[in-house]
């Protein structure tokens, strides 16, 4: 049971929380509520003489007041005059009630009184106060087409019910009048953020006031708004919401640098970037295929690289690349981290059909077994099919589309993800006799020219809905679609410089040995804690005297592969010398080795060579695991890039 303090606390701020907003909707229908406010007052004022105790000359007093109003009103009716018997029966009403609650204090009576002078306010009050708004609406229009704005005419042609409880609401809603020529039904949810604000806008019933023709002119309504900033718009929840933002600044004008793998497990999201409110953008790629697409030279290649490093960062995921420009320029950088490799139409289609006899072979795995979903780690590695340049992929072989399309529509229970970039969306593109594009659950969208680029990624009317492309204006700005983020939210992906890219490939570079995909990941400590590598050093040019060159003995694994990490092999030297009998952590950790200082930082390598068979435990050292190297066959070497137009071999 949670403390009593706890609950106060929450009681308290429960509170608040219902105080504060009663009094911004009451800052915002002051008008409509001040009838019932100035009766309440009165009645309650009166209450509180009664109280104090009426004597019988203010009775008197209460009295002479009540007939004086009364004859005033019987004036204004003989006479035929409307305001002065207006104001004769309101006031012989407003003295009655009063008199009343100071005789007999809070009582059915004095309620009674109170309830029949509210009902005549409001019966005199409604009538004004709409004819009011309506002349007065009449001439903010008239003004905001003739290009005088309604302060430059005087306050009084400011509408009553044109005043929110803030700057930005009461601009907002004299925005809408002026374009619209009706007032919104409500602005809800204003929020400030560090860049700007947010709000949530109930539009009215009209001809053109759906949130899509509101969208559509978002020039006008911006330019109406008068505000610094740039104005966003996109469609709400229910049908007759608009959500506006305003950006007063840009927090994303700046490149966002790649702070490295937020993760070694594919069970969890990939962090692609950040929002407009400082949010990390989450894409789920395990069991969802993604499209991105948008116009050359907007960061596509970008979003492309953070997701590859995701997927080799990951010790239960596979990365498959294809790519269809010459050289493979986009995804060459990858090729030793990578499963696979093709750059070429023929060796593209051959991976695709190597993935397709994966699927069948996984498929028939799972039935073995008697499950339905590959879950890696315990079944194996998943894996993620990047495909750069899609439409050149299915022009050149249009074969291909409908293995795609197969692909999209079964891959995903086997754990096998496409992740698809185009900057050339189209039907075509997207599917050979249906449209793929609906097996894609994650969708990014970064900046284009078109609408109708934005209608091919998002779905047909998008645009209209607040996905507009057109408007990212910096490369690697992006907006982001799945089954939890239905609101366009601009985001900006992390930047990859050619160094990080190439130091990644390095750090996850599959060994050049090795045939087995990766097996079933076991408990490793941080990715911090495995360091990456230096580059090589240059060997000297040269003995003495400038003659023979020195020659040093290079330490080798024992598959011969040669250890370039110099701290790798001072600790790999180590663990050998120790014999049969074996070391500790600890004891590695007191041999005071470079970057070993730490029982996580031998954990890193050790925990690699294990897994490779590399190490092996010795037996226990007191209650310390010793570990000792044990010899290892070598194997056939795994393929990095398709080696011919005939064939594909991958591991596993």
């Amino acid at each position: 049971m949670p403390p009593h303090d706890s609950i106060l606390a929450r009681a308290a701020l429960g509170t608040a929380h219902a105080l504060g907003k009663a009094c911004r909707w009451c800052a915002r229908r002051r008008f409509e509520v001040a009838p019932a406010a100035a009766s309440a007052s009165l009645t309650g004022l009166s209450w509180l003489h009664h109280v104090d105790g009426v004597s019988l000359p203010e009775h008197g007093v209460y009295g002479l007041a009540t007939l004086a109003a009364g004859a005033l009103a019987a004036g204004g009716l003989k006479h035929k005059h409307k305001a002065l018997a207006t104001a004769g029966a309101g006031s012989t009403a407003v003295m009655a009630d009063a008199w009343v609650g100071a005789a007999l204090g809070p009582s059915v009576p004095s309620l009674i009184a109170s309830a029949l002078v509210t009902g005549g306010a409001y019966a005199a009050y409604v009538p004004w106060l709409v004819r009011s708004r309506r002349d007065q609406l009449a001439l903010q229009v008239k003004a905001a087409k003739a290009g005088v704005a309604a302060e430059g005419l005087g306050t009084n042609t400011l509408a009553p019910g044109l005043t929110g409880a803030t700057r930005e609401e009461t601009a907002l809603m004299q925005a809408l009048v002026a374009m619209l020529s009706v007032p919104a039904v409500d602005v809800t949810a204003l929020e400030y953020t560090r860049f700007g604000w947010r709000a949530v806008i109930v539009l009215p019933p009209g001809r053109d006031t759906s949130p899509h023709k509101v969208i559509a002119r978002r020039d006008q309504l911006a330019t109406n708004l008068g505000l610094p900033g740039k104005l966003r718009l996109a469609k709400g929840e229910h049908d007759n919401e608009l959500v506006a933002y305003l950006y007063e600044s840009d927090p994303l004008a700046s490149p966002i640098p790649w702070p490295g793998p937020s993760t070694r497990t594919c069970t969890e999201p990939a962090v692609l970037g950040v929002d407009a409110y400082g949010q990390p953008v989450l894409i789920p790629l395990l069991y969802n295929h993604t499209l991105i697409g948008g116009a050359t030279d907007n960061g596509k290649s970008g979003v492309q690289s953070v997701l590859i490093a995701y997927a080799v960062a990951c010790e239960d995921a596979e990365a498959l690349l294809i790519d269809m420009k010459p050289g493979a320029v986009e995804f060459g950088p990858w090729r030793r981290s990578a499963l696979a490799l093709a750059d070429t139409p023929s060796r593209a289609m051959q991976l695709l059909k190597t993935v397709w006899a994966e699927v069948e072979r996984r498929g028939a795995l799972l039935a073995e077994l008697g499950e339905k979903k590959w879950i890696p780690g315990k079944h194996g590695p998943a894996w993620f099919v990047f495909i750069d340049e899609l439409a050149e992929l299915i022009r050149r072989v249009p074969a291909a589309a409908k293995l795609i399309e197969s692909l999209l529509q079964v891959a995903r229970f086997v754990g096998i993800t496409l992740v698809c970039a185009t900057q050339s969306p189209s039907n075509r593109v997207f599917g050979g006799s249906t449209d793929g594009r609906q097996q894609y659950q994650v969708r990014i969208g970064l900046g284009a020219k078109e609408s109708t680029t934005s209608n091919l990624i998002f779905g047909p009317g998008a645009y209209g809905d607040g996905w507009c492309l057109d408007e990212l204006d910096l490369a690697g700005k992006f907006l982001r679609w799945d089954r939890e983020h239905q609101e366009p939210v601009d985001a900006r992906a992390y930047w990859m410089t050619e160094d990080d890219v190439a130091a990644t490939s390095h750090r996850y570079a599959r060994e050049e040995e090795s045939t087995e995909a990766r097996e079933h990941p076991e408990p490793s400590p941080d990715p911090d804690d495995d360091p990456t590598p230096p580059s090589r050093p240059t060997p000297p040019s040269g003995g003495p005297g400038g003659g023979r060159p020195l020659l040093r003995a290079v330490p080798t694994f024992p598959d011969g592969s040669e250890i370039a990490d110099e701290r790798h092999a001072a600790l790999w030297q180590a663990i050998e010398k120790a014999g049969p009998r074996g070391i500790t952590v600890d004891d590695l950790v007191a041999l005071d080795l470079p970057q070993f200082a730490a029982r996580s930082s031998v954990n890193g390598p050790l925990g690699q060579w294990r897994r490779k068979g590399w190490v092996e435990e010795a037996g226990k050292h007191g209650r310390a695991m010793a570990f000792r190297t044990a010899p290892r066959l070598p194997v056939a070497k795994v393929p990095t890039a398709v080696e011919d137009s005939e064939s594909v071999t991958i591991g596993g």
